[in-house]
């Protein structure tokens, strides 16, 4: 049996057929208006998720510490450089310099 793959932006339509004559009246009974309007209706669908995710908003970073706690690594790396990044976020985060001392072991001198 062979196969036939259509690949579309939402996905791919496969036709699987034993020879032209089995293909060709597998393509006369496919419904292309309905399948059209299924694709149109899953763009609109993905669009509205897109600006629903884009108008979700973030919580703020104080109020996330203040319900879960400080911050507390297991495991840092030997070379130090996931400090600095982890450093670096926080204080663009917002957390003060002692918070950020305790988390990461790194002392921030300005900010």
């Amino acid at each position: 049996m062979a196969k036939v793959k259509i690949n579309l932006s939402c996905g791919e339509i496969v036709i699987e057929f034993t020879d032209m004559n089995d293909l060709e009246e597998q393509l006369k009974k496919m419904d292309f208006p309905k399948i059209d309007l299924l694709l149109n209706a899953k763009k609109n669908e993905d669009t509205i998720h897109a600006e629903n995710s884009k108008n979700t908003t973030i919580p703020d970073v104080d109020n996330i510490v203040k319900e879960l706690g400080t911050i507390n690594l297991l495991k840092m790396s030997e070379r130090g450089q996931d400090a600095i990044k982890l450093a670096i976020f926080l204080a663009a985060s917002g957390m003060n310099r002692e918070e950020i001392k305790k988390v990461t072991g790194i002392t921030i001198l300005s900010s």
